[in-house]
């Protein structure tokens, strides 16, 4: 069986996914997002549209 590596659009190194929360603004509801493309991921980690900077 082939490994896939996923990534997490998140600022912290290691996170433990919690399945039923997140926001209901998201593209595909509440879930625990995953990409194979770590450009996407990256993208995912800066953008914070709940957080005031």
């Amino acid at each position: 069986m082939a490994t896939i590596t996923l990534f997490h659009g998140s600022p912290h190194e290691s996170v433990t996914p919690d399945y039923g929360l997140g926001n209901d603004k998201h593209d595909y509801g509440r879930g625990f997002y995953l990409t194979a493309n770590v450009e996407l991921a990256k993208e995912w980690a800066v953008c914070r549209p709940d957080e005031s900077n």
